[in-house]
C-alpha cells in the first residue's frame, strides 16, 4: 500500500511504541572515526531524536605521514562523513581549523533532516568530562533517553566511560543531588582494526518487553476452558458459543467455516464421550499419551463432512496441542516473577535509607512486573494478549471470536490495574508521596505513571519478558567474574567455542578476539598499538609483545592447553602460525578501513536499536568480525 510515511517500513518491524522511542532517543558517540559515523548514520536514518559527536581531533586536509604517530592521527580519506570536500563552503584554511566533530556532525545531519545534531570539541578524550556532558543531554532528553557510543577508543577510556555508564548518569550537570537520581546508561563499544571488527553491548539491566520470538504459540487457554464444568468457570462465555453451535445442523457452507477454536472444543467433548471419561475424578481429562492424542485427531478427522475440502478441521487437526496443552511460563519470565517482590522491596528500602540520590529508582517495569506476579497468584493464570490467530472462518464467526478473546483480554486489564494502583498506593505510602502514581520514575521520591498503552503492551507480550545483564566492560577486560558460578559458565563456554573450530582454523573469530584483546593491551602498556615504527625490527619486537598478551589472555580464560589455540594463537615457533596472529595484527597498525567499519556500524546500529526501543534481545557478548574471510561470532567472555 503507498504510503507517504518515510518511516513506513521500519514501523512494520517495531511499531509506533518503536519509532516513539527512537525518535525521543538521544545518541552520544565519542570518536568520530568510521567506525562510529557509520553507526551513527544507521541511527540518524531511521529517525532518532538527537545525536551529539564528542572528538578531540581537528581536520587536516592531506594525510600527514610520520613514523612516529600514536595510531589515532586523522586520515579523512578512511571517512565517508569526514573529508575535505567542504571547500565551496569555507576556505581552506577555515576548513583546516574545524573539528572532527563539527564536519561529522554536519554530514550526519544532511541525512535526515528530523534529527538533530550537535557537538562538542575536547582537548582531549582523555581528559574530558564525560560525566558533566553525559549530565547536561540527560538534563535536555530526559533519563533513559540517553544511548552512548564509543568508537575505536584505547581501552582506558572506555573503561572510564564504561564504568560512568555502569554506574549512572546524573541529570543535574554532574553534581548530583536527591531530585536528579543517576541512571544507568546503556553503551555500545565499537571497533574497526584493520580486517578486525568488534561490537560490545553493556547494560547493567534491560528489560524487555517485546521480545519477539520467531515463533509464538497462540494464547487461547483451550486447556483450561475444556477442564472448566461449571457456567462460571474459566472463560465461560467461549465455552457457552461453543455448546450453541451442533456440527449436524450446518449445511456444507457453514461447517467448512466453524473456527478451528469451536472444532477443538468440541473435539475434546466428543473425545469424553469415546474413552467413556464419566467418573467425577477423570471427567475434565484430556489426552495425555501419545495414543490418547493420536485418537483425538482422529475424533477430528471423523467430525468433518469432507476432510480433503475443509480446510478448518485440518487446521483443527494441525494445532490439536493447543486443546489439551496449557501453556507454562517460560523459565525467564518465572525467574523474574519469583525476583519481583524482593526487587522492588530492596529498591524502596534504598530510597528511603538515602538521602541522597540513587539509581535504585523503582521503574514501571518492576510495578509491571510485581502485577504480574499478584496477578498470577490470584488466578494461576496470566493475563490473556487477546488475539487470536488468522484461520478459515466466515466472517461473523470470526468477529464473534475475536470479541469474546478482546473482551477478557480487558476484563484481565482491569484487574491488573487494580493491582497497579494497589501496589503504587503501597509504595507511595512507604516512601512519603502520594499514591496517585504520577512521576516518571527517574526521581527517588516519584513512582512511574503506567498509561493504558504500556500496560495493553505488557499483557500482550507476558510470555516474550525478557531481561538483558551483561558484564561490564572492565570485568570483561580484566577477566574478572563476580563469583565461581560465573566463573565456571563463562571459561566453560568458551572452552566449547574453542572445541568448535572452523574449517579452516585459523578463521574461527575467537581467535582474533583474543588478539584484538591483546592489541589492548599493548596500547596500555606503550601508549600506543602496535605497528608504530615501520622499521622491520621495532615491527618484529611489536608483534612478540603482543604474542606475550596473547599468551596471558589464553593463561587468563584456561585455554593453554586447548588444542585450537595451542596450534595457532599459541604455535610453537617452528609451527606455520608461529606469531602469525600478532603479526598479522601489527601491520594493520590500527588501521582504519572503511569496508570493516561498515560492517561493523550496522552490527552496532542494529544492537542500539535493539537497546532504544526495548524490543527484541540484545547480543550478551562481544561481536568479533573476520573481515579476512568474512565470518563473525559472538563470545561471553
Amino acid at each position: 500500500m503507498a504510503t507517504d510515511n518515510k518511516y513506513d517500513r521500519q514501523l512494520r518491524l517495531w511499531g509506533t511504541n518503536g519509532q516513539k522511542a527512537l525518535s525521543e532517543s538521544c545518541i552520544v558517540l565519542i570518536n568520530a572515526t568510521a567506525c562510529g559515523t557509520e553507526t551513527l548514520k544507521n541511527l540518524v536514518l531511521p529517525g532518532i531524536g538527537r545525536f551529539h559527536i564528542i572528538d578531540d581531533a581537528m581536520m587536516k586536509p592531506k594525510p600527514q605521514s610520520s613514523n612516529s604517530g600514536s595510531g589515532s592521527s586523522v586520515d579523512p580519506f578512511s571517512n565517508f562523513f569526514v573529508f575535505p570536500g567542504a571547500e565551496e563552503e569555507h576556505e581552506q584554511s577555515e576548513y583546516q581549523c574545524r573539528s572532527r566533530a563539527e564536519v561529522a556532525k554536519t554530514h550526519l545531519s544532511e541525512l535526515n533532516p528530523d534529527v538533530r545534531g550537535s557537538f562538542t570539541a575536547v582537548e582531549s578524550l582523555v581528559t574530558a568530562d564525560y560525566a558533566g556532558m553525559f549530565s547536561k543531554l540527560v538534563q535536555d532528553v530526559g533519563v533513559g533517553h540517553l544511548l552512548v557510543i564509543c568508537a575505536d577508543l584505547p581501552p582506558s577510556i572506555v573503561k572510564n566511560i564504561s564504568s560512568l555508564c555502569w554506574n549512572g548518569v546524573g541529570g543535574d550537570g554532574g553534581a548530583l543531588s536527591p531530585s536528579s537520581s543517576p541512571s544507568p546508561c546503556p553503551l555500545v563499544i565499537v571497533k574497526s582494526y584493520g580486517l578486525i571488527g568488534s561490537v560490545r553491548v553493556q547494560t547493567p539491566y534491560h528489560p524487555i518487553i517485546e521480545s519477539k520470538p520467531d515463533n509464538t504459540v497462540p494464547d487461547l487457554r483451550l486447556a483450561q476452558i475444556s477442564k472448566s464444568t461449571s457456567e462460571n468457570g474459566y472463560f465461560a462465555e467461549l465455552k457457552q458459543v461453543a455448546e450453541e453451535v451442533d456440527l449436524d445442523k450446518l449445511d456444507s457452507q457453514q461447517h467448512g467455516h466453524v473456527p478451528y477454536v469451536i472444532i477443538l472444543l468440541k473435539a475434546v467433548e466428543q473425545w469424553r464421550k469415546n474413552v467413556n471419561v464419566n467418573d467425577s475424578t477423570n471427567k475434565n481429562r484430556l489426552p495425555k499419551t501419545m495414543a490418547e492424542k493420536a485418537a483425538f485427531k482422529e475424533v477430528i478427522k471423523a467430525m468433518s463432512k469432507n476432510w480433503n475440502h475443509e480446510m478448518n478441521f485440518q487446521e483443527a487437526s494441525e494445532n490439536a496441542y493447543v486443546a489439551y496443552a496449557t501453556q507454562d511460563i517460560p523459565w525467564e519470565v518465572q525467574e523474574l516473577l519469583n525476583g519481583a517482590e524482593d526487587s522492588v522491596k530492596n529498591k524502596m528500602d534504598k530510597i528511603s535509607a538515602s538521602s541522597a540520590a540513587t539509581s535504585a529508582a523503582v521503574t514501571s517495569f518492576d510495578v509491571l512486573l510485581l502485577a504480574l506476579k499478584r496477578f498470577v497468584d490470584k488466578h494461576n493464570l496470566p493475563p490473556l494478549n487477546g488475539s487470536i490467530p488468522d484461520m478459515t472462518s466466515s466472517t461473523q464467526s470470526y468477529i464473534q471470536l475475536q470479541g469474546l478473546y478482546k473482551n477478557k483480554a480487558e476484563s484481565d486489564k482491569e484487574d491488573m490495574r487494580l493491582i497497579i494502583n494497589e501496589i503504587t498506593s503501597e509504595l507511595g505510602t512507604v516512601n512519603g508521596t502520594s499514591d496517585s502514581g504520577n512521576g516518571s520514575g527517574s526521581g527517588s521520591g516519584d513512582l512511574p505513571t503506567i498509561t493504558d498503552e504500556d500496560l495493553s503492551t505488557f499483557c500482550k507480550n507476558i510470555f516474550n519478558l525478557r531481561m538483558t545483564k551483561t558484564r561490564s566492560f572492565e570485568d570483561e577486560y580484566n577477566v574478572v567474574f563476580a563469583n565461581d558460578e560465573e566463573k565456571e559458565e563463562i571459561l566453560g563456554e568458551l572452552a566449547a567455542v574453542a572445541y568448535d573450530p572452523y574449517e579452516v582454523k585459523e578463521h574461527t573469530p575467537f581467535l582474533w578476539y583474543i588478539a584484538l584483546k591483546a592489541v589492548d593491551h599493548f596500547y596500555e602498556e606503550h601508549g600506543h598499538y602496535p605497528g608504530n615504527d615501520s622499521r622491520q625490527l621495532a615491527l618484529d619486537s611489536d608483534a612478540k609483545s603482543v604474542q606475550k598478551y596473547i599468551h596471558e589472555i589464553c593463561k587468563q580464560l584456561n585455554l593453554e592447553e586447548n588444542d585450537l589455540v595451542a596450534s595457532t594463537l599459541l604455535c610453537p615457533a617452528d609451527g606455520d602460525l608461529a606469531l602469525a596472529f600478532a603479526k598479522e595484527m601489527t601491520r594493520y597498525h590500527n588501521a582504519e578501513i572503511h569496508n570493516t567499519a561498515s560492517v561493523v556500524g550496522g552490527v552496532a546500529s542494529q544492537e542500539a536499536v535493539k537497546l532504544i526501543t526495548a524490543q527484541y534481545v540484545p547480543m550478551d557478548g562481544t561481536y568479533l568480525f573476520n573481515g579476512i574471510t568474512s565470518v563473525a561470532g559472538v563470545y561471553k567472555a
